[in-house]
């Protein structure tokens, strides 16, 4: 019986937790992760870069060349499918917290 009332509260938790308006990082970052593993997001990087390096260049062209717009369209990815997933507890100014957190979480993502 205390298994079960364990489940329900877990549920309940997590009910609570995902409706809670105000912003939460750690909770964002949480949920980003699950989400989206470190090698899931690796290998989106190195695909968006693929798409900002010419046909004809190999593949130390963009580290040469870039402004970091492979890794701003992935970081814009990971905030857009966080406020498109929890729209209550997220705002417009709340992006450069979530936008540096990411940062600090997948750190291959700075540029």
């Amino acid at each position: 019986m205390g298994f079960l009332n364990n489940i329900y509260n877990m549920k309940y938790l997590r009910k609570y937790n995902e409706s809670n308006s105000e912003f939460d990082i750690d909770f964002a970052i949480a949920k980003i992760q699950e989400e989206f593993s470190f090698d899931k997001v690796k290998q989106m990087l190195d695909k968006e870069v693929l798409e900002w390096t010419p046909e004809n260049e190999d593949g130390s062209y963009y580290s040469e060349h870039s402004n970091g717009e492979a890794e701003d369209a992935i970081i814009t990815h990971l905030t857009d499918w966080y406020s498109s997933k929890y729209p209550s507890s997220y705002s417009d100014e709340n992006e450069d917290t979530l936008r540096e957190a990411i940062q600090k979480t997948y750190n291959f993502l700075n540029y």
